[in-house]
């Protein structure tokens, strides 16, 4: 029964049992004409004043409804039960879909989804007057064409003449966008991670705390537990590159700069050690204060150790250039010096005379060579 017959249904009862009850009173008291139409005006204006108080009230909480319902910043639209036809909608609604409030009341709730999302729209019909639905998710489309993700939810609504379903509806886009980027950036992230193996870490300074992104365990050793959360104590930096990083962080960030290479030596699980080299970034807020460290390191143990590999073998074969240019260059300075005793000696043949000039020729160029060779050693040093 629609509520407004029964609140007039209820209205009449409620005046013919007065009546009844002025009647009653009369005739057991044996009233007077005057004194029943007295009573009988005071009851009906007892009962109009009831009447006028409960209408003046039920007024004012529709009014207050419709305040809260224009004013909403929640996308509010009323519609009809059985043929999903807009009743009402709010302000929140006309600027989230761009349609006129006019042209809202000659639609129906269909018309605001995608084409190919229209024929499996449904509502659960056995829904009761504040019984709030579970938010559903779902594809809307503005009056541009421009489709966004939403959640509404809704409850059915008596009014006057008809039933009548009332939907909030929450544009959810940006955080569905942003949710949609962050994972494409973590995919990213993990592509270029496995493609460079560097290890990323993320130190808060607000919190203290270091986190690890994916290859630390892997890279050095550590279990997720045994992974070193404190950042300042440098617990896993080589003691003799220890210092050195501390205040190579310090001098960064009192500098006010927001990008470092560095290189140490990072121990290992197993107790050994590794070269990395580590490139960083300061995050600052509004206010110039640090509140991140952001590192990647690179395990360049390989390139270090080899090229260390390759000095060792540098000076090893200077050493031995070294001695033998030198072991070299005695007997052959004897050489000359015989070879300058010989040409002095009287009774040479031509030929003999010939040779002896090619052998000193010979000894002087073997002789200049030890000299550059010792001056090249001199100059690499």
């Amino acid at each position: 029964m629609p509520k407004k017959k029964l609140i007039n249904y209820i209205l009449v009862g409620m005046l013919s049992l007065g009546m009844l009850t002025v009647i009653w009173y009369v005739l057991l008291h044996e009233m007077s004409i005057q004194s029943t139409i007295a009573i009988t005006f005071g009851l009906m204006f007892f009962v109009a004043l009831s009447v006028r108080f409960y209408f003046q009230k039920i007024k004012a909480v529709r009014t207050n409804y419709q305040v809260l319902f224009d004013s909403s910043p929640l996308a509010i639209y009323v519609l009809n039960k059985s043929t999903l036809k807009f009743l009402a909608v709010n302000k929140a609604m006309v600027g989230l879909y761009g349609y006129t409030e006019i042209e809202f009341l000659s639609m129906d709730a269909v018309a605001i989804l995608p084409e190919n999302a229209r024929s499996s729209f449904a509502l659960n019909n056995e829904i009761l007057p504040g019984q709030l639905q579970e938010p559903i998710s779902a594809i809307h489309q503005k009056k541009d064409g421009k489709q966004f993700y939403v959640t509404f939810n809704y409850h059915a609504v008596p009014m006057l003449e008809q039933e009548a379903i009332l939907v909030m509806v929450t544009n959810i886009d940006k955080t569905i966008q942003d949710k949609k980027q962050i994972e494409e950036l973590l995919h990213l992230y993990d592509i270029v991670n496995k493609a460079t193996q560097d290890v990323i870490w993320d130190y808060h300074f607000d919190e203290d705390q270091l986190y690890w992104m994916q290859g630390f365990e892997e890279t050095y050793g550590y279990s997720k537990e045994e992974s070193p959360d404190k950042f300042w104590t440098m617990e896993k930096v080589h003691e003799s590159d220890r210092q050195r990083i501390i205040e190579a962080y310090e001098q960064t960030i009192a500098s006010g700069k927001r990008e470092w290479v560095i290189e140490y030596r990072y121990i290992c699980a197993d107790g050994s050690h590794k070269y990395v080299r580590e490139r960083g970034n300061v995050v600052f807020d509004e206010n110039g204060k640090p509140v991140r460290l952001i590192g990647a390191m690179q395990d360049i143990d390989k390139q270090v150790k080899y090229e260390k590999r390759l000095l060792d073998q540098n000076k090893q074969l200077k050493e031995i250039a070294w001695t033998n240019s030198h072991g070299v260059r005695k007997p052959l300075s004897n050489i000359i010096g015989l070879i300058d005793l010989i040409k002095d000696t009287e009774g040479q043949s031509g030929e003999t005379k010939v040779l002896i000039d090619l052998l000193f020729t010979s000894s002087k160029e073997l002789d200049n060579a030890v000299i550059l060779i010792n001056k090249q050693i001199m100059e690499d040093e």
